[in-house]
This record gives C-alpha cells, sequence and structure tokens, in this order.
C-alpha cells in the first residue's frame, strides 16, 4: 500500500494533518501507519 504525491491523514483527536510531498516508493504489499494520538489517522478523501 504504497503512498502517492498529496495523499493525507488526519488525526481524529488533535486534527493534525499528515500531507505526503513526496510519494512512497515502498511495495504495495508492505504495510503502511501514519500514526497521531496513539491512533491510526484517518484517510482524508480528495476533492
Amino acid at each position: 500500500m504504497s503512498r502517492e504525491v498529496g495523499e493525507r491523514y488526519r488525526c481524529d483527536s488533535c486534527k493534525s494533518e499528515l500531507v505526503y510531498e513526496v510519494g512512497c516508493p515502498c511495495p504495495d504489499k508492505m504495510a503502511h501507519s501514519e500514526i497521531c494520538c496513539n491512533k491510526q489517522m484517518t484517510k482524508v478523501e480528495q476533492k
């Protein structure tokens, strides 16, 4: 599950956001985690 440039993740607790400025080169089958406030962040769907 690689990450593309511009993908955003938001913390449901504190509302911080993580934005990928550079694409992730990991293979699709490698697990990823975006953790904040000790919880998985939620992907923000682009409009």
